[in-house]
């Protein structure tokens, strides 16, 4: 009997690390690892993580070593949550590593480094560290591991700068930033490339501020979505997408690597508006909103007119303030058109502590700069 239950299916799970179990090898018995899996990401497979924490399938192992693999992968914050969970038959003893991976991380980026591509810093990392990842949380224990890599790049050149991670500005702004201390990058040059793209002239003039005040490139990866929202949206193009950036360096002075940043921009079909109706509001209300309206029917669809028209036109209204803390909510929804490529646009006024409701029909919306696709008739 008793050899019949060392041999059975045995399952172990932890749960912060509180172990159940029956009839199982324990401590520093030897055990086999067979597999291990991760569950709940597509960013990181098996055998990164058996690389990453210096497991070896197939080879002799104790629950004390996938109890600190564990730990050590918890420790490194890679994901909003991890938890191991282990069967064991006999003494081959199987890993699994779940993880919540709804937010994906911010990306990693590379500031000042304009000698090497991103590309042969990302393949570099990756070979180095197996658990690193092109987005991470903000201050992951894998920073420390990513600076020693850059370092080394760094000192492969020549250059005896410390390479740094800025765990204050750039991660307030929702990035990774790592550069190399005293080194300088100015951007002194925008261009942007692609189908429909705005004039050149209006890009310089638009991009005067970013290249006289010595903005590195990763800024100006920060303001990427800006260029779109400004130099594309109010022309119609509601579905452009900046691709990675490029980096050009054009000179080497004194420690000062002036470059050109080259934006790859796809804009997408232009939409053009097609009506507009306000909801929630008095019948003669509405009208004279109506009267005010001038972005036309044929024009390009520009969110910012809309935006702007409900500041000036609505909020700063005297008859849409409520009290000092309470002022009416405007919700325009845009309903696009993927066919005659119009916009159907819906702005509806809510008067505090009261519910609004209204029906949408089937097609996609964009609501407060969320886009949604509606099957069914909804209620909101």
């Amino acid at each position: 009997m008793r050899k019949s239950n060392e041999g059975r299916f045995v399952r172990v799970i932890l749960l912060g690390y509180t172990l159940f179990a029956s009839g199982a090898a324990f401590g520093t018995d030897s055990l086999t690892l067979s597999k291990v899996h991760v569950v709940g990401t597509n960013r990181l497979s098996a055998d990164d993580v058996v690389r990453g924490l210096d497991l070896k399938l197939g080879e002799a192992t104790t629950q004390q070593k996938i109890l600190h693999a564990c730990e050590r992968f918890r420790q490194l914050k890679l994901f909003e949550t991890s938890r191991c969970r282990y069967s064991l038959d006999g003494r081959s003893l199987s890993l699994t590593i779940l993880v919540e991976d709804k937010w994906r991380g911010a990306p990693v980026v590379f500031d000042n480094f304009v000698w090497v591509t991103k590309q042969q810093l990302l393949a570099r990392l990756k070979h180095e560290l197996p658990l690193f990842m092109p987005e991470l949380p903000i201050h992951s224990a894998l920073a420390n591991d990513i600076t020693r890599v850059l370092q080394q790049a760094v000192a492969e050149r020549g250059i005896t700068s410390r390479v740094e991670y800025d765990d204050r500005f750039w991660t307030e702004r929702g990035m990774n930033v790592f550069f190399v201390n005293g080194i300088s990058t100015p951007v002194t040059s925008l261009q942007v490339d692609g189908e429909n793209a705005p004039p050149p002239e209006e890009v310089v003039k638009w991009s005067e501020f970013y290249t006289k005040e010595n903005f590195s490139a990763a800024r100006l990866t920060w303001i990427i979505d800006w260029v779109i929202r400004d130099l594309y949206a109010p022309r119609g193009y509601v579905r452009a997408v900046a691709r990675e950036p490029v980096i050009q360096p054009l000179d080497d002075k004194n420690g000062v690597y002036p470059v050109r940043v080259i934006l790859p921009i796809s804009s997408g079909a232009m939409f053009t508006f097609d009506s507009v109706k306000f909801e929630g509001l008095a019948k003669g209300r509405a009208a004279s909103l109506l009267a005010k309206w001038n972005l036309k029917p044929g024009a390009p669809y520009d969110p910012a007119y809309v935006k702007k028209f409900a500041s000036d036109e609505i909020l700063s209204a005297s008859w849409a303030q409520r009290s000092k803390t309470e002022s009416d909510v405007i919700r325009p929804c845009a309903k696009i058109d993927e066919a005659s490529k119009k916009v159907t646009l819906t702005i509806s006024v809510e008067v505090p502590r009261r519910t609004y409701t209204y029906h949408a029909t089937k097609g996609d919306y964009e609501c407060g700069g969320a886009v949604q696709t509606l099957t069914l008739r909804q209620a909101h």
